[in-house]
């Protein structure tokens, strides 16, 4: 649960975010008691986080005597949880440098994701139903194909922001990943006529029964920041691609996450004769198929992990 940092500050306040951050980055509430965040540090040169712009939140510099105040407002402070994650995640881009000027261009660099992030989703939240599915798929991202054909191949491949179709596009096989509670009937839900269909290469659909804790298992924040830090040291523009994949699944750093326990995992091949609705089958007045599919009816499809693995 989260909680606002602002609640009990007088108007016309500030504070230090961190007593022990290096850097001078403080919360804010002004005359008008409006919520803020802002960063004071040496001027620099060709900056251009002026030009930044995000819906609902006011961003203001002002130079004086060789320093540089960087202001961020809420326009409207019901809005504080959204505005709280954002200013959690660039207070985590500061614990990172040490150097003042790396750090505030790490700062417009994020702030311009944010801009793209909030131009693209019209809110933050991030449903459990979608961290089972990040998890999900992230999980084969690292323990099936990272560990067989490398994080470059495994981030490259993953295709999951794009909703209607599969979520791994390999060179010897398709995978798409779905996820369910473990505490229910394991049904899985399939949302495009195009998620498992196929006419080229094995498309295997790999399922995962979840049980969602709040101390137990993988966090999903944690399974993100080992396949960032993977993908760092192959290359920035790995990483850079990865975070771009994230985005577009509607994910940004500061989300507060579940931890989840994997009970169960079962990979199915979607062969002939595998119960599913594929666009051949479909009349052309047909603009939509959604349906939902009993794993415990599919178990002459079962395949074993090596199996899978032979494809990478």
């Amino acid at each position: 649960m989260m909680t606002n940092p602002w609640k009990n500050m007088q108007k016309n306040t500030q504070r230090r975010v961190d007593d022990e951050l290096k850097h001078n980055i403080f919360w804010l509430v002004d005359a008008n008691g409006k919520y803020g965040f802002y960063i004071d540090v040496q001027t620099f040169e060709n900056d251009k986080i002026d030009s930044i712009s995000l819906k609902g939140i006011s961003i203001l510099k002002k130079e004086a005597n060789d320093r540089a105040k960087l202001f961020i407002g809420l326009n409207n402070n019901e809005d504080w949880n959204i505005f709280y994650t954002l200013c959690k995640d660039l207070i985590g881009i500061a614990k990172k440098y040490e150097n003042e000027k790396l750090m505030f261009n790490a700062i417009e660099v994020r702030l311009k994701k944010w801009q793209q992030f909030l131009l693209k989703n019209k809110t933050i939240d991030f449903p459990l139903y979608k961290q089972m599915g990040l998890f999900s798929e992230l999980m084969t991202l690292r323990d099936i194909i990272a560990e067989n054909s490398g994080f470059d191949v495994a981030v490259k491949s993953w295709v999951g922001a794009n909703f209607d179709k599969q979520d791994f596009l390999l060179d010897n096989c398709i995978f798409e990943i779905k996820s369910y509670k473990t505490s229910k009937t394991p049904i899985v839900n399939i949302s495009s006529a195009n998620q498992l269909y196929s006419d080229k290469v094995p498309l295997i659909l790999i399922t995962y029964g979840l049980t969602p804790s709040q101390n137990k298992g993988i966090e999903l924040k944690e399974l993100i920041e080992i396949i960032e830090q993977e993908s760092l040291q192959i290359s920035m523009e790995l990483y850079e691609l990865f975070w771009l994949k994230l985005y577009e699944y509607g994910y940004m750093s500061g989300i507060e996450t579940n931890s989840f326990l994997v009970d169960k995992k079962m990979y199915f091949n979607v062969e002939e004769g595998f119960p599913k609705i594929i666009p051949p089958m479909i009349k052309s007045q047909i603009l939509d198929v959604k349906y939902s599919i009993d794993l415990l009816q599919c178990q002459k499809f079962l395949i074993s992990l090596e199996k899978v693995e032979e494809y990478l």
